[in-house]
């Protein structure tokens, strides 16, 4: 699974490209801390038309249910209407806000809505179980590999743990091309390294033992 960040300058690109390769499902990675809304709410941006940035926007007590509400919803629609249809949200996956109560809700409530599985990001972002009863989501997030522990040992140790387990993991990973434009884009730039890495894994049959799953699968 992968998931896209509707409100980035290259989305429909993305979408477009994911359609003419017969990608049929992709999820939606939320956000309401980094770009330009996709509402241009005031509410939610500061004064040139961003996000509020990561604790600026989830530390708030002033941010309303609408607008957080409209806002996801748009990201959805976007995606919908720029692939005609032909791309289904099969999960949602959160961009650093779920500290935030308000934008917690109408997140899991779209989730509900929807009838889309959701990131386990319990006892990371939040620890209301509450919250997402009802959810399909992973069993548990392995989330240390990404950006911190991006190394062959890593990987291979998580690998051994899962095997023939009976419970659905998640691997998240920020693997991808690095190029001199993605360097002005992020501040992450391993994503080539994460990328070999998994390559590798494959090629060595690490993945043997382990059912490869997508979201909508759960």
């Amino acid at each position: 699974s992968t998931s896209i960040m509707a409100n980035m300058p290259f989305a429909e690109y993305a979408i477009k490209q994911a359609v003419k390769n017969n990608i049929n499902c992709v999820g939606l990675h939320v956000t309401l801390t980094v770009g330009k809304s996709l509402t241009n709410n005031k509410n939610l941006i500061d004064e040139n038309g961003n996000f509020y940035y990561n604790n600026k926007q989830f530390e708030r007590t002033d941010i309303k249910y609408e607008d957080v509400y409209n806002e996801i919803m748009a990201q959805v629609n976007f995606v919908r209407e720029k692939s005609n249809n032909k791309l289904l949200i099969d999960h949602f996956d959160a961009h650093h806000f779920l500290r935030n109560d308000v934008i917690r809700k109408a997140y899991f409530d779209i989730a509900k809505k929807l009838c889309v599985p959701v990131r386990n990001e319990l006892g990371i972002s939040f620890n209301d179980k509450e919250s997402v009863a009802g959810l399909k989501m992973p069993d548990e997030l392995e989330y240390k590999f990404t950006i911190e522990n991006v190394n062959e040992k890593y990987l291979n140790a998580f690998l051994r743990k899962i095997k023939d387990t009976e419970k659905n993991y998640e691997l998240m990973t920020h693997s991808g091309y690095v190029d001199d434009f993605t360097k002005t884009m992020t501040s992450y730039i391993s994503r080539d390294k994460e990328l070999a890495l998994l390559k590798q894994a494959k090629e060595e049959d690490l993945f043997e033992g382990i059912r490869l799953i997508s979201y909508k699968e759960l």
